[in-house]
C-alpha cells in the first residue's frame, strides 16, 4: 500500500526561533547593565531554550498526517494517541492558508473536512510543501474514485 507520511516542518517553528533570539538579547543587555548577576541571566536563558527546544520538539513528534490511496488520517499526541481518518471518497474541501512568513518558508497550514459535516476535520499547521501535499491528497482522491 502506498502512503506518505508528513510532520510539521522545523522551520515552520519560525516564532519559536525569535523567541530564543529575544531571550538572547535580553539576558546580552542584562548583563551589562548589572554584571554582578551575570550567571543568573545565562542560567535563565539556559532554560528559556530549553523550554523552546523542548516545546518544538513535542509539536513536531506529536502530529504525523498520512495519506494512503483510500484515505487520510491524522495523528495527534505521543503518550495518548487521537486519530481522525477520513476516507478519500469522503473529502468535500482541502484547504491551505499560509502567511506572507509562511509562503517565503515553503510551510503552511492544511485543512480537510468532509462531506458529513460543515466543518474541518483534519487542521495541521506549519507542514512543508502545503501545495505539494494538497495535490497529493487530490491524486489519492481521484484514483480511489476512478476506482469505484
Amino acid at each position: 500500500m502506498n502512503e506518505q507520511k508528513f510532520k510539521p516542518a522545523w522551520r515552520g517553528f519560525y516564532r519559536h526561533f525569535f523567541a530564543a533570539g529575544v531571550c538572547f538579547a535580553a539576558a546580552a543587555v542584562l548583563v551589562r547593565w548589572l554584571p554582578e548577576y551575570q550567571q543568573w541571566f545565562w542560567r535563565i536563558f539556559a532554560v528559556a531554550v530549553v523550554y523552546i527546544v523542548c516545546d518544538m520538539a513535542y509539536m513536531r513528534n506529536s502530529v504525523l498526517l498520512i495519506v494512503r490511496q483510500d484515505k487520510i488520517a491524522l495523528e495527534r499526541g505521543m503518550l495518548g494517541r487521537q486519530t481522525i481518518v477520513i476516507g478519500t471518497r469522503n473529502i468535500r474541501t482541502i484547504q491551505v492558508d499560509q502567511s506572507i512568513m509562511q509562503r517565503i518558508l515553503n510551510v503552511g497550514n492544511i485543512r480537510v473536512a468532509s462531506s458529513g459535516t460543515d466543518e474541518y476535520e483534519i487542521s495541521v499547521f506549519n507542514m512543508p510543501s502545503p501545495h505539494e501535499i494538497r495535490e497529493a491528497m487530490h491524486v489519492k482522491e481521484r484514483s480511489s474514485a476512478e476506482e469505484s
